[in-house]
Protein backbone atom coordinates (compact mmCIF):
# COMPACT_ATOMS: atom_id res chain seq x y z
CA UNK A 1 0.00 0.00 0.00
CA UNK A 2 1.35 3.39 -0.98
CA UNK A 3 1.11 6.16 1.60
CA UNK A 4 1.31 9.84 0.68
CA UNK A 5 3.51 11.56 3.26
CA UNK A 6 3.72 15.10 1.85
CA UNK A 7 2.74 17.11 -1.23
CA UNK A 8 4.24 20.20 -2.84
CA UNK A 9 3.12 21.60 -6.18
CA UNK A 10 2.60 18.56 -8.46
CA UNK A 11 4.93 16.29 -6.52
CA UNK A 12 4.23 13.74 -3.83
CA UNK A 13 6.51 12.21 -1.20
CA UNK A 14 5.33 8.62 -0.91
CA UNK A 15 6.29 5.50 0.99
CA UNK A 16 5.61 1.83 0.43
CA UNK A 17 6.30 1.15 4.12
CA UNK A 18 10.00 0.49 3.58
CA UNK A 19 11.34 3.12 1.19
CA UNK A 20 10.51 6.69 0.31
CA UNK A 21 10.46 8.38 -3.09
CA UNK A 22 9.02 11.35 -4.96
CA UNK A 23 6.55 10.97 -7.82
CA UNK A 24 4.79 13.50 -10.02
CA UNK A 25 1.02 13.79 -10.37
CA UNK A 26 -0.30 15.34 -13.58
CA UNK A 27 -3.76 15.14 -15.13
CA UNK A 28 -4.84 12.28 -12.89
CA UNK A 29 -1.82 10.12 -13.72
CA UNK A 30 1.33 9.42 -11.72
CA UNK A 31 4.86 9.48 -13.10
CA UNK A 32 8.22 8.34 -11.76
CA UNK A 33 10.60 11.21 -11.13
CA UNK A 34 13.47 10.62 -13.55
CA UNK A 35 14.95 11.89 -16.80
CA UNK A 36 13.77 10.61 -20.14
CA UNK A 37 10.47 9.34 -21.41
CA UNK A 38 7.93 8.43 -18.76
CA UNK A 39 4.55 6.82 -18.96
CA UNK A 40 1.82 7.94 -16.62
CA UNK A 41 -0.02 5.28 -14.63
CA UNK A 42 -3.05 5.10 -12.40
CA UNK A 43 -2.26 4.22 -8.81
CA UNK A 44 -3.10 0.66 -7.91
CA UNK A 45 -1.31 -2.27 -6.30
CA UNK A 46 0.18 -3.35 -9.64
CA UNK A 47 1.78 0.01 -10.45
CA UNK A 48 3.20 0.99 -7.05
CA UNK A 49 6.32 -1.18 -7.36
CA UNK A 50 7.08 0.23 -10.82
CA UNK A 51 6.75 3.81 -9.58
CA UNK A 52 9.04 3.10 -6.64
CA UNK A 53 11.64 1.45 -8.88
CA UNK A 54 11.40 4.14 -11.55
CA UNK A 55 11.85 6.99 -9.07
CA UNK A 56 14.47 5.40 -6.84
CA UNK A 57 14.36 4.52 -3.16
CA UNK A 58 15.57 7.02 -0.57
CA UNK A 59 15.68 7.57 3.15
CA UNK A 60 12.84 9.74 4.37
CA UNK A 61 15.10 12.77 4.85
CA UNK A 62 16.69 12.42 1.40
CA UNK A 63 13.23 12.09 -0.18
CA UNK A 64 11.99 15.18 1.70
CA UNK A 65 15.00 17.13 0.42
CA UNK A 66 14.31 15.93 -3.13
CA UNK A 67 10.65 16.94 -2.84
CA UNK A 68 11.59 20.43 -1.66
CA UNK A 69 14.16 20.75 -4.46
CA UNK A 70 11.93 19.69 -7.38
CA UNK A 71 8.97 21.73 -6.08
CA UNK A 72 11.22 24.79 -5.84
CA UNK A 73 12.53 24.24 -9.38
CA UNK A 74 8.95 23.90 -10.65
CA UNK A 75 7.91 27.17 -8.94
CA UNK A 76 10.95 28.99 -10.36
CA UNK A 77 10.22 27.73 -13.87
CA UNK A 78 6.53 28.62 -13.54
CA UNK A 79 7.40 32.17 -12.47
CA UNK A 80 9.73 32.64 -15.45
CA UNK A 81 7.22 31.27 -17.96
CA UNK A 82 4.33 33.25 -16.55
Amino acid sequence: MLKIIAEQEHYLLVSDGHSFTVIERRAGKFYPLRNGRRSGVCLDDDTIAGLMQGSGAFTEQAARNLLANVASQWRDLFEHVR
